[in-house]
């Protein structure tokens, strides 16, 4: 499944009624970018043209000695991003760059896929009866939504806890095909905190500009 992603306005893309389904869109705020991961040479093109767009952002008066550190800590994060992802089996990776002198947003999503097999409607009823998500629609589909905080866990190398946020919709016209959205945020070190909050509003923002896209 591709992605058509836009900062500016929405994306094109037909309804689920329209043709088979094989991507989708989202309007993302400035700021946002998107890493693509399945294809390497579309996920490293993509780090590429952030860590540079990033470094053309820095004031003319940045000092000089700073740049390659402020190009490194991109980088980092970048690649600390992108790993996570790619271990959840992602799609594309979501994650906002701070502009510089400033802290960045401690928050990321995760666009990706699963399979079920048997009745669609029995693994959603089951989602939202005992799972603890909520019914929800993305776009004319049904799918569900669950908010939750996970807690920190130094065994599995988790040193802080967040707020997280999971979407699943069924892809339409493919029964057993869900899209995932998995989003995450450690606000300002509390997950309960103000910042959390209006993270996570800016999160389910996004998601309404959530678009199939289809042949």
């Amino acid at each position: 499944m591709e992605s058509n992603h836009t900062g500016t306005a929405k994306a094109a893309g037909g309804s689920p009624k329209q043709g088979v389904v094989n991507g989708y869109s989202l309007i993302l705020p400035p700021n946002w970018k998107r890493i693509p991961l399945r294809r390497k040479n579309e996920r490293e093109a993509a780090v590429k043209n952030i860590v540079e767009s990033a470094r053309k952002q820095l004031p003319k008066n940045f000092p000089k000695d700073l740049v390659t550190r402020y190009r490194l800590e991109v980088e980092r994060r970048l690649s600390i991003g992108i790993k996570g992802a790619r271990k959840s089996g992602g799609l594309d990776f979501y994650l906002p760059l701070a502009d510089p002198g400033e802290s960045p947003l401690a928050a990321s999503f995760v666009v990706g896929e699963i399979s079920t097999e048997g009745d669609p409607g029995r693994f959603l009823g089951a989602m939202t009866s005992t799972g603890g998500y909520d019914a929800v629609d993305l776009d004319e589909a049904p799918g569900a939504r669950r908010e939750i905080v996970a807690q920190a866990d130094a065994q599995e190398g988790i040193e802080l806890a967040s707020r997280r946020v999971d979407y699943v919709a069924a892809v339409p016209g493919d029964p057993g095909r869900w899209l995932t959205i998995s989003f995450s945020t450690m606000g300002g070190g509390d997950p309960n905190d103000d910042l959390s909050d209006a993270t996570v509003s800016l999160f389910d923002a996004i998601v309404t500009t959530f678009r199939w896209s289809s042949e």
